[in-house]
C-alpha cells in the first residue's frame, strides 16, 4: 500500500466543502470512544508538564553533519541521540574552554 502525503499551506488553507462541514457537524453529536486510550497517571502528567516547559525553550535548528558522524551517534545512543547531542552542546556552552581547546587541535 502506498503512502499518501498531503502538504497544506497553513497561510492559505483549503476552504471546507459543504460535505466536509456536514460530516464535521455530525461528529459533534457522537461521543468520543476513549476505551483504547490508556488513562494518564500522575507521573505521565508530570512528564508532559516538564516537556511543555522545556519545549518553550527549544527551537528547531538544522545542522549539516557528515553521514558517518550521524551514524556514530545513532549506533552509540540509539533513540534519543539528538537529545543527547543537544545536552552535550548545552554542556559545552557552559565550558567555552572545551571549544577553544578543541579548535586549537585543528
Amino acid at each position: 500500500m502506498a503512502t499518501v502525503v498531503y502538504e497544506i499551506d497553513t497561510d492559505n488553507p483549503p476552504k471546507p466543502t459543504e460535505d466536509s462541514i456536514a460530516r464535521m457537524a455530525a461528529l459533534k453529536d457522537r461521543p468520543i470512544d476513549y476505551s483504547d486510550i490508556p488513562e494518564l497517571t500522575d507521573e505521565d502528567l508530570a512528564d508532559l508538564k516538564r516537556q511543555l516547559k522545556e519545549g518553550k525553550n527549544k527551537q528547531m535548528f538544522s545542522l549539516r553533519l557528515k553521514q558517518p558522524t550521524i551514524e556514530w551517534w545513532k549506533n552509540c545512543l540509539g533513540i534519543g541521540y539528538t537529545t543527547a547531542m543537544g545536552q552535550l552542546l548545552d554542556e559545552a556552552r557552559n565550558h567555552p574552554e572545551w571549544i577553544k581547546e578543541s579548535l586549537k587541535k585543528r
